[in-house]
């Protein structure tokens, strides 16, 4: 159903593996799989992201006076109310075709404000559709700002199909676990030590650790058991695989069939179970003491995991769906496209930029740590050749004071007079 559609998907940045980034990466390879054509538009675009576009060969612009024309897509999913400035200015005009325009979602907190519809009417005058990555998002987000939210659809993180390709074997006993953070709290930090002692393997991942890449079922292939939150929750479940919901929020720890609903509205974020903070040694023994009750969970539930969570399974339906809708796109006033284009220059010139800013400033700080660390390693190199040179050194001084006693010892002295006599013969006896 999407050959040769043309879609057209905005962000407001393209840099890392957050969750926001990987739907819009896996949305548009998608798409571009199924014949559709496919471009993004982005005010920034960095690695380590931009590798991942560029390998899939997806069309990224940046320029921010780009000429887009309406009449070339078919849709346009927008997310933080990001449109183009040429597509802002065309829609003053009356065109023969316009574009079914969808608006995404995908943050809840109050202070994530560019996933608010914070452009006012934008949304009322244009929108399709719009599309939510959690019923939490729409209560403590959508609702403060509409009376009637367009065209509500959830879109809840879905995933690659992949990952359900790349089914997990769940009759494997838990010998290594993958720690996905990119805030984790202290219990998650100090986890390690306590499976060591029974032998099974932690790892990291996450922007402050040394395994940043992006997700992927070979990845996950790799564990028996994740523990992470977010998108992270419906690659694991579509691959059946037991993951503990667990990070800065706390969170309810293996999903089952009584706290499974609580934790979906919340995006399986670990908000509402903010009272269910542990220490490592709880969260250990927790883990310990029900993986195989999480095990028979993941894997009896998969296939309807697969259902719900796989983009597969999801964006067809759901774009059938907006594409049959009549709405009417309401034309912009030279006054409100005026105010769009501020709000546009706005973002571009004063929040990405600070954003930008601010994320040199973590990765400034984090190659500050690396190097840190580097310098530890090397003053505890330093110590140690230190603490041998002063062991030679009171080796040394032993010797020395052996020595000394010996000279001084009547043994000695007896033995240099004797050996003198000796030579005093010897010479008394080479003379005659």
């Amino acid at each position: 159903m999407f050959e040769e559609k043309r879609f057209l998907l905005t962000h407001i940045w393209l840099r890392g593996f957050g969750g926001a980034e990987l739907n819009i990466l896996e949305l548009a390879e998608y798409l571009q799989q199924e014949g559709a054509i496919v471009e993004v538009f982005t005010y920034l675009f960095l690695e380590p992201m931009r590798s991942e576009f560029e390998k899939r060969n997806i069309k990224v612009i940046t320029d921010r006076e780009h000429v887009f024309s309406l009449e070339d897509y078919d849709f346009i999913i927008s997310c933080q109310n990001i449109l183009p400035n040429s597509i802002v200015k065309s829609l003053r005009e009356h065109h023969s075709k316009f574009p079914k325009i969808i608006f995404l979602h995908m943050a809840a907190l109050k202070s994530h404000v560019l996933e608010q519809p914070f452009v006012f009417g934008l949304e009322s005058r244009l929108s399709s559709g719009t599309l939510a990555i959690s019923q939490e998002v729409v209560d403590k987000n959508l609702s403060r700002f509409f009376n009637d939210i367009p065209r509500l659809f959830m879109y809840q993180n879905p995933v690659p199909v992949g990952y359900a390709v790349n089914s997990y074997s769940n009759n494997r006993p838990l010998k290594k676990i993958l720690i996905i953070s990119n805030h984790p709290p202290s219990e998650l930090k100090e986890l390690q030590s306590w499976f060591d002692a029974s032998g099974i393997i932690v790892d990291y991942a996450g922007v402050w650790s040394s395994k940043y890449e992006l997700a992927s079922p070979e990845m996950f292939s790799e564990y028996d058991c994740i523990i992470g939150i977010g998108k992270n929750v419906q690659y694991c479940l579509v691959l059946g695989k037991p993951i503990y919901v667990y990070d800065h929020f706390a969170g309810p720890g293996f999903l089952n069939s009584k706290n499974f609903e609580k934790a979906e509205y919340h995006n399986f974020s670990g908000r509402g179970f903010e009272d269910n903070q542990k220490s490592p040694q709880e969260i250990f023994e927790d883990i310990m003491e029900n993986y195989d009750d999480a095990k028979k969970f993941y894997t009896e539930n998969v296939e309807f995991f697969r259902k719900k969570y796989q983009l597969s399974n999801v964006l067809p339906q759901l774009i059938e769906q907006i594409e049959n809708d009549n709405k009417e796109i309401q034309l912009f006033s030279v006054e409100y496209s005026n105010y769009v284009l501020a709000m546009n220059n706005f973002i571009g010139d004063i929040v990405v930029r600070l954003e930008n800013d601010v994320n040199n400033l973590w990765q400034g700080i984090r190659d500050f740590e690396e190097r840190v660390d580097d310098l530890n390693l090397h003053i505890q190199y330093l110590n140690e050749m230190i603490a041998l040179k002063e062991q030679e050194v009171v080796e040394n001084q032993l010797l020395v004071q052996e020595l000394r006693l010996i000279y001084e010892s009547k043994t000695y002295k007896l033995a240099v007079f004797l050996q003198k006599m000796k030579n005093g013969l010897l010479k008394i006896v080479k003379w005659r």
